[in-house]
């Protein structure tokens, strides 16, 4: 005899996750989840950070430990002391050049703005002739009066502002130096532990989820990491050109300016604003004369083209096994 079975309250075929009720309970546990990211987000920053780097490493770890036979731990401290070796020795190598390229710089500020006053405030008088401007002394007072009526609230937010934000500011600095001392220590650990996070990471994923698509999650797996490990070959490609370009034009501090450009560039459109700002900032600075912003717009020009014809699409195309028309169609999009 057929036993029903037990009533759910739902009507007939019309599973849990169909019910109105059960989508408004996710948004709130989504809305939950995300302030609470939100909230903590500074904190969360050199964990996200190091599983990143970790991501991209971790098949290093792998080949050592699979093909070698090395205890994890022993192949996870080959690649790490590979890691800071490598930045380290970059970091010595380039240190003393940008500090002598960024002392330069700050030498010949006071030229350039002996240069601004000589050359600018003629400028501003032209193009302030014909103002009025009080020229006894209670007319300049009644002025003054009626601009800090005017003004002075606005100039009063506008310090206190800056107050908060300079304090801000220095917090979030000794944050940030607290961060890059722990980062190194939590990707340790990550490299180490790797293959438990990435049992942990598919476990939240639905068994049938996994079952029907587990060649498909591997591929993207595979694809994502070689993508992050193409960008930030990019990256590094990008800041020798940005380096050696911006050194032919005569730009002061080239090899920190082209670093930020070239690393910068592994979030959209950030390496290349502040790249091409600090170089026409500095040119003008420096050398008072259009030819040379020219020649930096050229650079600039010159290395995105490069990075938007041939390097994307051969270093990260090759690697996640696009062809190269699609990269480019990817960057114009």
């Amino acid at each position: 005899m057929p036993v029903d079975p037990p009533p759910t309250g739902l009507p007939t075929g019309q599973a849990p996750w169909e019910t109105p009720l059960t989508w408004v309970l996710w948004l709130l546990v989504g809305a939950t989840c995300s302030a609470v990211l939100v909230a903590l987000k500074s904190a969360l920053v050199p964990f996200l950070m190091a599983f990143v780097i970790a991501y991209v490493f971790a098949p290093w770890v792998a080949f050592l430990s699979d093909r070698l036979k090395l205890p994890r731990a022993a192949s996870t401290s080959i690649v790490f002391l590979l890691i800071v070796g490598i930045s380290g020795a970059l970091l010595v190598g380039l240190l003393p050049v940008i500090q002598g390229q960024v002392t330069a710089l700050l030498q010949k500020l006071p030229g350039a703005v002996v240069h601004l006053r000589e050359q600018g405030l003629p400028l501003i008088s032209g193009l302030l002739d014909g103002v009025d401007f009080p020229t006894t002394p209670e007319a300049l007072m009644s002025r003054m009066e009626g601009l800090l009526g005017q003004f002075g609230p606005v100039l009063f937010k506008g310090t206190t502002g800056f107050v908060k934000w300079a304090a801000s500011g220095t917090f979030g600095a000794l944050m940030w130096v607290v961060s890059a001392a722990i980062i190194p220590v939590l990707l340790f650990y990550m490299l180490v532990d790797f293959p438990q996070v990435a049992r942990w990471l598919r476990q939240r994923v639905p068994a049938a989820t996994r079952a029907n698509n587990a060649a498909r999650l591997r591929r993207i797996d595979t694809m994502l990491g070689e993508y992050l490990r193409g960008q930030l070959m990019v990256g590094v490609i990008l800041s020798v050109l940005y380096a050696i370009g911006l050194t032919l034009a005569d730009v002061d501090a080239a090899i920190p300016i082209g670093i930020i450009a070239g690393l910068g560039n592994m979030v959209p459109y950030l390496g290349f604003v502040l790249g091409i700002t600090l170089s026409l900032t500095v040119s003008l600075l420096t050398h008072f004369d259009p030819a040379h912003l020219f020649y930096v717009v050229v650079v600039f020009a010159l290395v995105q083209g490069l990075e938007g014809v041939v390097i994307s699409p051969k270093v990260v195309g090759d690697r996640v096994g696009l062809h190269p028309l699609a990269i480019i169609l990817a960057l114009f999009v």
